[in-house]
């Protein structure tokens, strides 16, 4: 069985309908998202004008085909972008050999069809040689050509919005199945539509050779070899596959965080928590005395979170959280750098001076402590990574303790049996921030997936719901013999 997509082991809110700092309204918004919002709407187009071309008997013709091959190779480098980042796989191209003793490409199609379906998309034509600016027109005629031009531009603004996104506001879990889904439905309808380029092919204008720099016969192999690569198997298996489990709707896409915002409402407390891991992985220098007092303005949250839960066992965790964070102390540890980042801590400074006006007795304050306590593994991995990074690049130094030498400070050597106590106390507190949120318990703010998914019956229909390609094996009639079956592309129909 396929392994889901890879995401993070945490277990905070990120990326799961959490409100966007600065938000309007009572906290039950969706925030600042930008690009997001530019993404679903793009994302669903794609799907939609994907159906209209399986709907329509000659999607493609002479005179559409240059504008259809570069809008097929759009789409292409969208999915394949949405499916690296999902998989946090590196592109493979098609010359890269494959390692030994992995599944061949039948193997991999029933063990693995995720993956199979990333080999798929990385081998599929995605340089159509023609600029979408040769080939986009201002009003397009309705029909195939109107789709093609949609298609074109919503892929495009799709990948650009989602290389453009906070890469920590990406789905993941079962969000990052449904896109999965989406990426599976899009890759078996593309593949049926190779179908239909490698038929027009053989009739290219010759104004259409001039904008594809292609001939004919070329274009039509290409798209004949294509159409039966396995794409559109991978796409439906991994479809499939998706299904077997829960599939909500997928959040808006968040613009990078730079700058720390103060909260207003308690919805945007997951959000301020997600802010200050995302403005320490952005950070270049953080002094360890800068950290020390990040990992106690988190120790200072969790005394909030206790003080602000009817929940005695919550409360226990996050005092017993609080007391190893209270323990992190930049003992023998130094830094040569003039200056530290100050946007984490303003970030959780800010958090802390909202936090004082809550009370016990206020109608959110046990989904605030839920939500304070419910962020601690993502704030720790992030304080974790932060203090590994400085001291791998040398920004922090150890004493240095060898015989012989004239320096009272060295590069931290990096062996296993050696840590700074910094270090090791932040290991021990990623231990009790688990724990804590284990007893936080599910998501405090549940309203903003309900938020979430109106927005999203806003912009339409996902692409699997949208898309109703036929099921296999209706690509070919049966011969007379076995043997006597033909591969050739332009023969099958769809």
């Amino acid at each position: 069985m396929s392994t889901p997509p890879t995401t993070s082991s945490s277990t905070s809110s990120a990326g799961n309908g959490s409100a966007g700092i600065g938000s309007a309204g009572n906290g039950s918004g969706s925030g600042r998202h930008g690009r997001g919002d530019t993404f679903t709407h793009a994302w669903h187009t794609v799907g939609h004008r994907i159906s209209g071309l399986l709907h329509d008997p000659t999607p493609v013709t002479p005179d559409t085909l240059p504008l259809a091959v570069v809008a097929h190779a759009a789409t292409v480098r969208l999915l394949t972008t949405v499916h690296h980042d999902l998989t946090d796989r590196g592109p493979r191209t098609a010359t890269q050999a494959r390692p030994h003793g992995a599944p061949a490409p039948l193997q991999l199609l029933e063990a693995d069809p995720v993956t199979a379906l990333g080999h798929a998309l990385d081998r599929h034509p995605a340089t159509p040689g023609a600029a979408l600016s040769d080939v986009l027109t201002t009003n397009p005629p309705p029909g195939p050509a109107r789709l093609w031009h949609d298609l074109a531009r919503a892929s495009t603004l799709a990948e650009h919005a989602w290389r453009d996104a906070e890469p920590t506001s990406r789905p993941r879990h079962d969000q990052a199945w449904s896109v999965m889904a989406d990426v599976g439905a899009l890759a078996e309808s593309l593949a049926l539509l190779d179908h239909d380029i490698a038929r027009t092919a053989t009739r290219l204008t010759r104004t259409g050779q001039q904008l594809l720099d292609t001939s004919p016969g070329v274009l039509s192999d290409r798209y004949g070899h294509a159409a039966t690569a396995g794409l559109r198997a991978a796409g439906e298996r991994t479809r499939l596959l998706a299904a077997l489990g829960p599939l909500p709707d997928v959040g808006p896409l968040r613009h990078p965080v730079t700058t720390a915002h103060a909260p207003r409402y308690p919805a945007h407390v997951p959000a301020a928590q997600t802010a200050t891991a995302e403005l320490l992985d952005k950070a270049r220098t953080i002094s360890p005395a800068d950290l020390t007092l990040l990992a106690l303005a988190q120790a200072k949250l969790s005394q909030h979170a206790a003080r602000l839960t009817s929940d005695p066992a919550l409360a226990a965790a996050a005092h017993a959280h609080a007391t190893v964070l209270a323990a992190v102390k930049p003992r023998a540890l130094a830094t040569l750098e003039p200056r530290s980042d100050q946007r984490p801590l303003q970030q959780s400074q800010a958090l802390l001076a909202y936090l004082r006006g809550i009370h016990p007795t206020d109608p959110d304050a046990s989904r605030v402590a839920a939500a304070l306590a419910r962020s601690q593994p993502d704030i720790l991995e992030a304080l974790h990574r932060t203090a590994r990074a400085q001291l791998a690049t040398g920004a922090w130094l150890v004493p240095d303790d060898r015989p012989r030498t004239s320096t009272h400070w060295m590069k931290h050597p990096a062996t296993p049996d050696s840590q700074p106590d910094l270090v090791g106390r932040l290991v021990q507190a990623r231990g009790t921030a688990h724990t804590l949120s284990h007893a936080a318990g599910p998501n405090p703010f549940p309203d903003a997936d309900a938020v979430i998914a109106v927005a999203t019956a806003r912009q339409g229909l996902p692409p699997r719901h949208a898309l109703h390609p036929p099921a296999f094996p209706n690509t070919t009639e049966r011969p007379t013999a076995p043997s006597r079956i033909t591969a050739r592309a332009t023969d099958l129909g769809r």
